[in-house]
């Protein structure tokens, strides 16, 4: 579905771009859409700058001379109400609205395309909401246009609300959590409206949040709360501006401590508002409040529509320092003046590529001289500058290598392997792990149903459930800025008469997931036995350890010799090569 609007620019009596902005509204349903926008006139200099539904601003003016034009492309949550989830402030307008903003806004060609991407979540109180009307600006509101489109922002800040309140009020996490995708992070920054919370509840809640994104496979991130506007004598802030309720807890210290014992990432936003305002000091500090002179109105907590922006550029430093896979999609140089320009992470800057390996024995390093898996010749087929991670495991389906032991021998009523506790296993986490997993840049290869077709469980898993797993394993990679490849299985030796011929199943999941996520799908299973038939390895009387077939495979039908693995590895090299996968590009 591509829609489309026709010129946007508002053209006065004379001609020019007039200063008045130009509103679209697209009849779309609730999801992820990309939009799209030429800015700039033909005729006339232009300044022009983008916001989408409740004033989220996703892209600060721009200027382009007369005759210059600049595609934008924009990646846009849209819900219902469109500010606040629980509706404070009304439902909005229904659809996906775009405003042009600037002082002489011109733009031509704007279309929609519904999208799939990683999403970055956002629980959190009203310093975070979505404001559609009045003053007032929340961080979250502000960062859609620090970071480019490869991941959505899905703001469901809600004014007014603590922990406590988002874990009772089902149009909350109830409503949240269900929405989570593997490889979405959730950015949860909750404390100001604690003010009552005894600390034992403060970190329980906490963690029944963090466990409730984990527990979708999202990767939960905890943020300490900005700081209010409340200084001491002694030029400092006050023990209410760093967020110490009234019981005395330090709620800053608290989500730290969380944080560590819990391993999340940690965005300390407590810590970096404080420096900023400490060192402009109390005056100098209050545009990034809300001010009687200019907003009409003294708030020592809500955020003008600068400082809405300059708290987003902290954020956004703290996603960078915490090296969150969403950091690959900053904008360079987007942070605000007043605030340092956020770090790159360490790993996009890396030289290195890693290649990340997830499958079964016939992908799997060698325990012994034999069998040996193909991935296990996989890194001498590149240049140094490529290392090959292998966690591919023998004997494991797709969802045991993802849960191992937690998958039990029990089938539910869809017929399905019970997974209790639905917790990842080791492997699967390390991969996931943000600062020494999977980065932007890396690519995942993913190669299972060989075991998956067995009729007992655990190993069991059904044509549908191994589509949905492969398409999460994706999705999680592309959410870090890696690249997916998706394989078929590679084939067995079956013989019919001198041909070779195809034996695996889950090749249509496979490819349905490819096509779902984006990510290329290697037949690895149609070149693997087109390879058979070029080597003549058949016709076959079921002896695998003499010949030909002996030299390939190891005393079996499936698991390989070294000069089998390798064959197999240079056949998937080569199908780099021929789809024009980017990996193709590091090859010896």
């Amino acid at each position: 579905m591509l829609l489309v609007a026709g010129l946007a620019v508002t053209e006065g009596a004379a001609g020019a771009a007039t200063p008045t902005a130009v509103d679209y509204s697209f009849n779309v349903a609730p999801g992820d859409y990309e939009v799209t926008v030429n800015l700039g006139s033909a005729s006339q200099a232009a300044q022009t700058g983008v916001q989408v539904e409740a004033r989220r601003t996703m892209l600060a003016p721009v200027s382009t001379r007369a005759g210059e034009f600049r595609r934008e492309v924009l990646a846009v949550n849209v819900r219902s109400p469109e500010s606040m989830p629980t509706g404070e402030e009304g439902t909005g307008k229904p659809g996906l609205q775009v405003h042009l903003t600037g002082s002489r806004p011109a733009a031509s060609n704007v279309s929609v395309t519904p999208v799939r991407r990683p999403r970055l979540f956002v629980i959190s109180d009203s310093t975070a909401s979505d404001w559609l009307n009045g003053p007032k600006r929340g961080w979250a509101q502000k960062l859609p246009q620090l970071l480019k489109p490869g991941t959505v922002v899905a703001n469901y800040a809600d004014s007014g609300e603590s922990t406590v309140s988002w874990l009772s009020n089902p149009r909350l996490f109830a409503t949240v959590q269900p929405l989570i995708r593997a490889g979405d992070q959730v950015l949860i920054q909750l404390a100001h409206n604690d003010k009552t919370t005894p600390e034992s509840t403060f970190r329980a809640n906490l963690g029944k949040l963090v466990d409730g994104v984990r527990q979708r496979g999202g990767l939960p991130v905890l943020v300490t709360p900005p700081v209010r506007h409340l200084f001491g004598a002694n030029g400092k802030l006050t023990p209410t501006g760093l967020v110490v309720n009234t019981l005395g807890v330090d709620l800053p210290a608290v989500i730290r401590d969380v944080a560590g014992k819990l391993g999340t990432p940690l965005v300390d936003l407590t810590a970096r508002s404080r420096a900023l305002l400490e060192k402009l000091g109390e005056s100098a500090s209050w545009p990034i409040y809300l001010t009687t002179q200019h907003d009409g109105v003294q708030d020592s907590t809500h955020f003008s529509e600068h400082g809405g922006t300059v708290m987003a550029g902290l954020v956004t430093q703290g996603m960078a320092d915490a090296h969150l896979p969403a950091a690959a999609f900053l904008r360079t140089g987007a942070a605000p003046a007043c605030a340092a320009r956020p770090a790159r992470p360490a790993a996009a800057a890396a030289s290195t590529v890693k290649v990340w390996l997830a499958g079964d024995s016939t992908m799997a390093d060698p325990r012994s001289s034999c069998p040996v898996g193909w991935g296990n010749r996989f890194d001498a087929l590149f240049t140094d500058q490529v290392s090959v991670v292998n966690k591919a495991v023998s004997g494991r389906s797709i969802q045991t290598w993802l849960y191992e032991s937690n998958v039990t021998g029990t089938k539910n009523s869809a017929g399905e392997c019970v997974v209790s506790p639905n917790a990842f296993a080791q492997r699967w986490r390390d991969m996931l792990d943000p600062v020494n997993g999977m980065h932007a840049g890396d690519y995942l290869f993913i190669q299972f149903g060989i075991n998956d077709g067995d009729a007992n469980c655990p190993r069991h898993v059904g044509s549908a459930r191994y589509q949905s797993l492969l398409t999460m394993m994706a999705d999680a990679a592309k959410s870090r800025g890696a690249h997916p490849v998706l394989l078929t299985p590679v084939a067995a030796i079956t013989c019919s008469g001198s041909t070779a011929v195809g034996n695996r199943g889950f090749l249509t999941p496979t490819t349905a997931a490819g096509t779902a996520t984006g990510a290329p799908v290697i037949d690895l299973h149609k070149l693997s036995y087109t390879l058979y038939n070029a080597l003549k390895l058949c016709p076959n009387d079921g002896d695998y350890s003499k010949g030909a077939v002996g030299a390939f495979f190891c005393n079996d039908h499936t698991h390989f010799e070294a000069a089998g693995a390798d064959r197999i590895a240079r056949v998937v090299a080569k199908a780099l090569r021929d789809q024009k996968i980017g990996l193709a590009g590091y090859l010896k």
